[in-house]
């Protein structure tokens, strides 16, 4: 690939990138709202569109990373930012630089649903144990599967 073509390939994936991120960065709002709430089809829901939008956004990060390296640079964040530099065009480094920013936004509000999650996991296995009178386990759905009388033992040629 040509020079200026490599050069223009590369700012179509940082806006493809940016563009991505600035959809995500709502849906994972939603989420958070979601994980909090008490609705879990909802919550079903904003995880499906994060989803389906993490992946249309992966296609652009590996385009990008492949530009990266067939510019003779490394793949991820610091070998864009190397690449960027080198190019030296005032409106890339714009987008490059709140390309970088959102990323980081994005990835703190992925963690921060992710202990969301978590936590309530944790409260989730402390109620089944008061409920069930058992000790609170990881393997709360693991010990089923163990037991010969457990509803696990069936298959689905035998139901």
């Amino acid at each position: 690939m040509e020079s200026g073509q490599l050069i223009k390939a590369f700012i179509a994936t940082v806006q493809a990138s940016l563009h991505g991120l600035r959809s995500i960065e709502p849906v994972l709002r939603r989420e958070q709202d979601a994980l909090t709430g008490k609705d879990p089809a909802t919550l079903e829901r904003v995880v499906a569109e994060k989803l389906e939008l993490l992946k249309q956004l992966e296609h652009s990060v590996q385009a990008r990373d492949r530009l990266q390296q067939a510019a003779g640079h490394a793949a991820g964040i610091d070998g864009g930012s190397t690449l960027v530099e080198s190019l030296a065009q005032p409106q890339l480094n714009t987008d490059w630089q709140a390309l970088t920013a959102l990323a980081r936004k994005v990835a703190d509000l992925n963690d921060r649903n992710s202990q969301l999650a978590s936590q309530g996991q944790r409260a989730t296995r402390t109620a089944l144990g008061i409920l069930t009178g058992r000790p609170e386990r990881e393997d709360t759905y693991i010990a089923l599967r163990r037991r010969q009388a457990g509803a696990a033992s069936y298959t689905l040629g035998r139901v």
